[in-house]
């Protein structure tokens, strides 16, 4: 695993790397989630990242994002996982059609977010949901999440806009009778 010289006054050492994954841990983890769309596998991710980013440390120019750098690893790996488990899951599908007795696949066995909520932020992109996570649980400005995701600060704003706009559709307002939020349920 090539690291660049300790010595080096520009070097990014493992430990400083470990201080500064830590911090930004809740910002990365938002991206996972908004990648993959539900939060299961975010943690997972992370660590797969976290080492790939280990492995390339040499190639963190000392001064820069690290957040935005780390990102990067974030997405692609997230990315490699929702593919991966996209696969599997049209074998699985395949297989379940083929049975003779009619056995159907389990349903997931962990609950992500509130079945509602989940089902909405499925219908969002991947881009768009990730602006949103970042925009609500971490409270993100634009700039940082156009800094994040390397896309221009007014397209955050116009994804987070349209998220927003998505979710108050598809999700019953809290304090409505039950019979209007099933109606405006999915």
């Amino acid at each position: 695993m090539p690291h660049p010289d300790p010595r080096s006054p520009r070097a990014l050492t493992p430990a400083a790397f470990a201080a500064r994954f830590r911090e930004s841990s809740r910002v990365l983890w938002c991206i996972a989630a908004g990648v993959l769309g539900d939060r299961t596998h975010a943690e997972d991710v992370l660590q797969e990242a976290a080492l790939t980013a280990l492995d390339k440390l040499s190639t963190f120019e000392p001064g820069t994002n690290f957040e935005a750098w780390m990102s990067q690893f974030v997405r692609f790996v997230a990315l490699n996982h929702r593919r991966k488990h996209a696969r599997r899951a049209r074998a699985l599908h395949e297989q379940a059609r083929g049975m003779a007795d009619g056995g159907s696949t389990p349903p997931s066995s962990t609950a992500v977010f509130d079945a509602g909520v989940q089902r909405a932020l499925d219908t969002l992109g991947e881009t768009a949901r990730t602006c949103l996570l970042l925009k609500t649980v971490v409270e993100f400005d634009y700039a940082e999440i156009s800094t994040l995701l390397e896309i221009p600060p007014g397209t955050a704003m116009s994804h987070v806009s349209r998220a927003r706009a998505k979710m108050r559709e598809l999700l019953p307002e809290p304090d409505a009778p039950p019979v209007l939020r099933a109606r405006r349920a999915p």
